[in-house]
């Protein structure tokens, strides 16, 4: 079974509403908003970042604005973060980096949102695959994710 029937899966057994679109297999969010026509501001990146003792965690933040290490130390109580190399990113969620959804994966991971996304009603996350996004309300996000919201984009 193909990590996008989990997500399919995990989102049905979750009873939220949910979207799926196909595009292009983009990598990075400004390439998925040109294939999809959505603005940036519509669109969250889900990127897996380290901790000092290579503990992954998720950050989710709006594609029009980029994480800050800075603030993402001080919101998960790390000394130090940094991005996860791909495979380690996959390992982690389950899903290639560029459509690495907010929920649903494959290990429990401390997530930090961005406090900016919240300020959407419902946004295109990673859809499981690098050819998919799927549109989620941010409150579903956040109580799936169990998440922590915090100042996490750079000014």
């Amino acid at each position: 079974m193909g990590s996008l029937m989990n997500l399919a899966a995990f989102l049905v057994n979750s009873k939220v509403e949910f979207e799926f679109m196909e595009k292009r297999a983009t990598h990075h969010a400004a390439e998925a908003a040109a294939a999809s026509g959505l603005s940036l501001g519509e669109i969250v990146k889900s990127i897996v970042f380290t901790d000092q003792d290579g503990r992954p965690m998720l950050a989710v933040v709006l594609a029009n604005t980029d994480v800050s290490r800075h603030k993402l130390e001080r919101c998960s109580g790390s000394k130090s973060v940094r991005l996860a190399s791909d495979v380690i990113a996959k390992a982690a969620t389950g899903y290639p980096t560029g459509g690495i959804p907010p929920v649903g994966h494959r290990r429990k991971l401390p997530v930090y949102i961005d406090k900016r996304v919240m300020r959407c009603d419902c946004v295109w996350c990673g859809g499981g695959a690098r050819s998919k996004l799927v549109k989620l309300k941010t409150s579903d996000i956040s109580r799936l994710a169990a998440a922590n919201i915090c100042d996490l984009a750079t000014d």
